[in-house]
């Protein structure tokens, strides 16, 4: 079952509240400003944007700082009523700093099943953007910080304190740790111990569905070991729940081990046999195998 879908739905969920029409056609991929201003996006775009005013005091000292080697990337979703609500109020801000359209790229990302945080054309991959929307401050291409979903205190002074360097810890602490161990080949290493790693998140994340997120994200991208690491991770946090070991069969699952990820379906089973979707996939394994 994946857990992911819970913030799918939130975010279906909040988009409702700008649209009560039939859905309207996800954008994907690298986007221009002028396509958020048309119909149907105008419709939430523009108000979201008009109805924001950015703190004075913060916004002249914003317009202070040197931009001439920062750029931009923001991976939102148009699906998604985090990202209707915030990159709006984003682009507002950012329209404090002067920059030239050129150094502010949009990505628009999926929400399906297999392609879920990801544009077609991928040029999502390497920004480890697992939750939307997520803003990333480059220095001269070097990731400064990034904005993780929602701000920490408000859009424009947490812009201000990554770009003055101060001390900013984004949403989602999980983060700034698995994109190290990602990184570092940590993840990727047979040899690691889970609940060491486990140990040193353990009071840093919001819940099992953090790294859910985190990890059917590294799944859908190439890193099949790293994700199941992170379903390991999840599991010695959060032995109790029936749901990250059926993302742990998944994840198995994935990576070609279907006995392993037979085991953790009849375990998720064990701890909430009423799940409709585990039981169906351990069924299905237990045909073929």
């Amino acid at each position: 079952m994946k857990t992911i879908f819970l913030h799918t739905l939130f975010c279906l969920l909040a988009t409702a509240i700008f649209a009560q029409s039939a859905p309207e056609p996800k954008l994907l991929g690298l986007v221009g400003l002028n396509a958020l201003q048309q119909a149907p996006y105008a419709s939430w775009y523009n108000p979201g944007y008009q109805n924001y005013t950015p703190n004075p005091g913060i916004t002249t000292q914003l317009k202070q700082q040197n931009t001439a080697s920062l750029s931009i990337k923001i991976v939102f979703g148009t699906w998604c009523g985090d990202s209707r609500r915030e990159l709006p109020r984003m682009m507002k801000v950012l329209d404090q700093l002067a920059l030239p359209a050129a150094k502010i790229t949009l990505i628009a990302v999926d929400n399906a099943d297999s392609t879920y945080k990801q544009s077609p054309g991928r040029e999502d991959r390497g920004l480890f953007a697992f939750r939307v929307p997520t803003l990333i401050v480059y220095e001269n291409g070097v990731e400064l910080n990034r904005i993780n979903e929602s701000p920490v205190e408000s859009l424009e002074r947490d812009l201000l304190k990554i770009l003055r360097k101060e001390a900013y810890t984004p949403n989602y602490h999980s983060y700034t740790y698995l994109n190290k161990w990602l990184k570092e080949g940590l993840l990727a290493d047979e040899n690691v111990s889970y609940l060491g790693l486990a140990n040193q998140i353990r009071h840093k994340i919001s819940g099992e569905t953090e790294l859910n997120a985190a990890a059917y994200y590294l799944l859908n991208s190439g890193h099949e070991k790293a994700a199941l690491s992170v379903f390991r991770i999840n599991v010695a946090l959060h032995p109790n729940s029936a749901n990250v070991y059926d993302s742990l069969g998944d994840g198995y699952l994935k990576n070609g081990n279907k006995e392993r990820a037979l085991a953790f379906f009849e375990q998720a089973l064990k701890l909430d046999h009423n799940v409709e979707e585990t039981r169906n996939k351990y069924k299905k394994l237990l045909m073929i195998q």
